[in-house]
């Protein structure tokens, strides 16, 4: 090290000691808060009771508006249900239904006609289009047709266990 660094160092230190670098940040950080709270005081858009009834009256709105939309989701989710309970019971009177007529068609196989047609309950929406029932329906057909009808029936049972 030159001696020129040497001296340079030493009186950086000396000053250092000297002034009290710790009395003098204490010194600045309380001047800077005097200042900061005197800025806020000034610049502030409203009164401190003025902000206070401001916000209180925000949370009543917005306590207001989550009891609106509770009750909206709670109607919500009873007609739901509802919906959901009555097309799952068709499904199981359909279902029982079509079972006890493939029954009946197996034990009559010699036998003629079936006098007794079981109604059709219809569940799908009001754009797809309806199938015709008037058309015969062969053992192969039947036999479809349950299953398709007792895997809708599992899946029903499933979501309704849930």
């Amino acid at each position: 090290m030159t001696s020129r660094e040497y001296d340079s160092r030493e009186t950086n230190q000396s000053r250092n000691e000297n002034e009290g670098s710790s009395g003098t940040f204490l010194w600045g950080a309380l001047i800077g808060g005097v200042v900061g709270a005197a800025a806020a005081l000034l610049l502030a858009p409203k009164s401190g009771r003025e902000m206070r009834s401001t916000l209180g009256s925000q949370a009543d709105t917005i306590i207001d508006k989550t009891a609106n939309l509770r009750e909206n989701v709670v109607s919500k989710s009873n007609e739901l249900v509802s919906k959901t309970s009555s097309i799952s019971q068709g499904i199981v009177l359909q279902s029982s239904e079509l079972v006890n007529k493939v029954k009946n068609m197996a034990s009559h196989k010699d036998g003629g006609n079936q006098d007794s047609e079981v109604p059709y309950i219809a569940i799908h929406g009001p754009n797809e289009s309806e199938k015709s029932e008037s058309a015969s329906l062969d053992s192969s057909d039947i036999r479809k047709k349950l299953e398709e009808a007792q895997k809708a029936f599992d899946e029903e049972e499933s979501k309704v266990k849930l």
